[in-house]
């Protein structure tokens, strides 16, 4: 069961956030069919996996997928609990995609967190990322996924390095573990960890002990920490793992402020088509305006000058003027960005 919720958060926090464009068409035909069909695959033999779990549910799933199979497949039968549990193939797993998505994925979360210890949101653009990893594979098996990387990120360049002369390794104790083994011992152990150098910390990443003080201790009582040598800008912000390190750069940038008031109208203009219960097909017109600027705005110039970047958020057009007399009015709301009052108005297509 706890593969098949590892497998089911992979499908919907990964596959599916990732290639909605494929899925919608945005990539050509033959993407949307081969993403599509992919996915038809994975529901189907998820159902049958998960149908001793939750019998009901998975019945649900099934009848509805069962639709879309032809007479005497081996897989339409007239309960999900009637098919056999699928085969294990060992052949059609490629350990070079899983070890490149197993990347991007740690990437990715390495970089939310980044964002997180700088309170900044996903919303706000950054300029640069810095990766650090001294695997030669790992550019190479990232480089693929580089725009998933950019787009879950929001930022605007990425840049690999396998130079790791300027990271510095630190040792953490874990007292709780080794309380009992140390005892009265634990403070010199604790001074002795500080002083170990670098040369002894790779030792000890690379063999998974190391004696301080005529202890063993071993990797679960003591962990690594990973930073950059003299990293004295502030907005310089890094965060790593026992493999990877990377640096986002959170230097203010006014062409970055733009992009990031486009990020704040796509948000509100999803929200309110969601409101509204429109599906990516139908067809309408949208359209924005700044009614009520604060002084020095330049808001609505911001817009137009960014107006691919906003269509490209939205996958489809928002023209930047008022809707024309006599549209009919889907839905329309006002709302403030930045202290700038924007309205969005959607309508029916002319």
């Amino acid at each position: 069961v706890g593969g098949l919720t590892k497998l089911l958060e992979d499908l919907t926090n990964w596959y599916v956030r990732l290639n909605r464009d494929r899925m919608r068409g945005n990539n050509g035909q033959e993407e949307a069919l081969t993403s599509l069909c992919t996915l038809y695959d994975l529901l189907l033999n998820l159902a049958v996996l998960l149908a001793p779990v939750v019998p009901f549910i998975t019945e649900f799933m099934y009848f509805n997928l069962a639709r879309a199979l032809p007479e005497g497949h081996e897989m339409k039968a007239k309960s999900v609990h009637f098919v056999m549990i699928p085969e294990f193939d060992p052949e059609v797993i490629d350990e070079d995609i899983q070890r490149a998505v197993g990347s991007m994925q740690k990437t990715v979360e390495l970089g939310r967190v980044c964002r997180e210890q700088k309170k900044v949101g996903l919303k706000t653009p950054l300029k640069k990322m810095t990766i650090f990893n001294q695997d030669p594979r790992f550019k190479s098996d990232l480089q693929p996924l580089h725009s998933y990387i950019e787009e879950e990120l929001n930022v605007m360049e990425i840049e690999y390095s396998t130079d790791v002369s300027q990271i510095s390794l630190s040792a953490t104790l874990n007292f709780k573990l080794l309380g009992k083994k140390l005892g009265k011992e634990m403070k010199n152990v604790q001074n002795a960890a500080k002083e170990l150098s670098q040369e002894d910390l790779l030792k000890f990443e690379k063999e998974g002990t190391i004696t301080i003080c005529g202890f063993e201790i071993n990797a679960e009582e003591m962990s690594l920490g990973r930073s950059i040598k003299d990293l004295t800008d502030p907005n310089l912000q890094p965060n790593g793992d026992s493999e990877t390190l990377l640096v986002l750069d959170f230097t203010p940038d006014p062409e970055l402020l733009k992009l990031a008031a486009c990020r704040d109208v796509r948000n509100r203009v999803q929200r309110l088509r969601k409101e509204a219960k429109l599906n990516h097909e139908d067809p309408v017109d949208m359209y924005a305006t700044v009614v009520e600027a604060k002084k020095d705005s330049t808001l609505a110039e911001a817009l137009k000058e960014k107006s691919e970047y906003l269509d490209g958020l939205l996958r489809r057009h928002l023209t930047l003027e008022a809707a024309p007399a006599g549209a009919e009015v889907i839905i329309e709301e006002s709302f403030d960005v930045d202290g700038d009052k924007v309205k969005v108005v959607i309508t029916k297509k002319a």
